[in-house]
């Protein structure tokens, strides 16, 4: 469920009924398009509310969070039904599910290259060749056994946390000087962040400049395009600030900047949701 199919597309065909994996994909494009249309009318809440879905599903797709969003926005752990069964719950009679995709994988036959003899043998891998439908139930759906609490960062942003989160992070992290003016960037080598910051504050701006040295340095198409860059570094900010207890907003004038254009919205959803993916990752969140 970790693969990121945001680009694939629906080939309705003239008279060939759309398949279940397509119908689902239809669903989320329509989804795209209707959020476009909303930041276009002004209002921000529905994104706000996905971004709330995709720290919860940050380690699913795009797509996945979309369905999720759709279907049951208050989910917070969803599992399939055999998996629910481990855990020692049932899903409640007449609960319906929600239904998201699921990689397929087949085995193929590859020939490959040893480096070091440069014999050529075959060997046989897991190829992924499209998605299937799966059906999810939310733990609300079910009863049974508890489950252990979710993580969630005890306590307010220390400076013990901030030190944490910066061993995790790649990249090395500098001070600015007193009187610079910005209060945070990155060259995508390494972190500067401005002294005076409060540690709330520090860690929201540490966040978006990871997200900017993650999105937009190397092989980045769009890096001139300020109003995107900032507002998709401030939408993983937003996310994972929310870890820790920083129930903080991405700027609006950057998030309405998607407003009628579903294209530049959807792969800015990629890009974010990729960022967010790899951050947590690093986190152990």
């Amino acid at each position: 469920m970790t693969q990121d199919y945001s680009t694939q597309t629906v080939d309705k065909g003239v008279d060939k009924p759309l398949s279940a994996s397509e119908r689902l994909l239809e669903q989320t494009q329509t989804y795209v398009n209707e959020l476009a249309q909303s930041l276009a009318e002004g209002h921000t809440q529905h994104f706000l509310d996905y971004l709330e879905v995709m720290g919860r599903f940050h380690h699913y797709s795009v797509r996945n969070q979309m369905l999720i969003t759709l279907q049951c926005p208050k989910a917070t752990r969803v599992a399939g039904l055999k998996r629910w069964n481990q855990l020692g719950r049932r899903v409640k009679k007449g609960e319906k599910g929600i239904h998201i995709l699921a990689p397929s994988l087949a085995k193929v036959e590859l020939e490959v290259r040893d480096p070091e003899t440069g014999k050529v043998y075959t060997e046989t891998r897991e190829q992924l060749v499209g998605f299937h439908p799966t059906v999810v139930f939310d733990q609300s759906q079910t009863e049974g056994d508890p489950l252990p609490e979710p993580y969630e960062v005890e306590g307010a942003v220390t400076p013990e946390v901030l030190a944490e989160i910066a061993r995790a992070c790649p990249l090395p992290l500098y001070l600015l000087p007193f009187e610079a003016r910005q209060d945070g960037l990155t060259d995508g080598k390494g972190i500067f962040l401005h002294p005076r910051l409060s540690n709330e504050r520090r860690l929201l701006v540490f966040f978006h400049e990871w997200a900017h040295a993650l999105l937009h340095y190397e092989g980045c198409e769009y890096k001139a395009d300020k109003t995107r860059v900032e507002a998709e570094a401030e939408a993983v900010a937003a996310v994972l600030g929310r870890f820790y207890g920083l129930k903080t907003e991405a700027h609006r004038d950057y998030i309405l900047s998607w407003g009628g254009n579903p294209k530049a919205l959807e792969l800015s959803l990629g890009c974010i949701s990729r960022a967010v993916k790899e951050i947590a990752g690093k986190l152990s969140l």
